[in-house]
């Protein structure tokens, strides 16, 4: 289980937010109630902000719908997952264990879901990219103007992995942070907006 955050920080060095593009960006906000997206000049990949009405911006990656995939035998899930047959044994320790494995037999639905949720769903996508970017320092400072925050299994039971903020000049700020790092990547609000 973890929870871990990278906050946008005022100041005037590299990778920190000015003070006059804050309140460019609070401004836009509160005269119009939604957040300043500056659209990268070349885009090669979406991410989708989808609010949930409830303060929580939820991010995906490249699609927004996402669809576990349908039952699969233990071979197409070794072949996804590890690899190949190979390594689906070694991660099981089936060889050691002396474990037969049939792997024409098809697989549980709720396993083939719950590695998908962690592997291949948008939501897990999104986090290991912008996890991999230097979007801003991941300690707490009083000049902290937003943030987007990393979950791993946040609580008992979870299999979810995401990245989510909880405001929309967050959201501002990690396009601009996105765009300082030519990454190409376009941020759009889907939901309530």
């Amino acid at each position: 289980m973890s929870i871990s955050r990278r906050q946008f920080i005022l100041g005037t060095g590299a990778g920190l937010i000015l003070p006059s593009y804050y309140e460019k960006v609070f401004s836009f906000f509160e005269n119009r109630g939604e957040p300043l997206i500056e659209t990268p000049k070349r885009v090669s990949r979406d991410l989708y902000a989808f609010d949930w009405d409830c303060e929580i911006f939820e991010l995906y990656l490249d699609e927004l719908q996402p669809e576990p995939p349908g039952p699969m035998t233990i071979r197409e899930y070794a072949k996804r997952y590890f690899g190949d047959e190979q390594g689906y044994l070694d991660a099981y320790c089936c060889e050691r264990d002396g474990i037969e494995v049939d792997f024409d037999a098809i697989l549980d639905a709720e396993m083939v879901e719950n590695t998908w949720l962690r592997q291949d769903s948008p939501m897990a996508r999104a986090y290991r990219l912008l996890d991999s970017l230097d979007l801003g320092p991941d300690f707490a400072s009083g000049d902290s103007v937003g943030q987007i925050q990393f979950l791993n299994c946040p609580n008992p039971g979870s299999n979810y992995l995401g990245a989510q903020t909880e405001d929309a000049v967050s959201i501002s700020l990690l396009q601009k942070r996105l765009n300082e790092l030519n990454t190409g990547i376009r941020v759009t609000l889907v939901g309530g907006w």
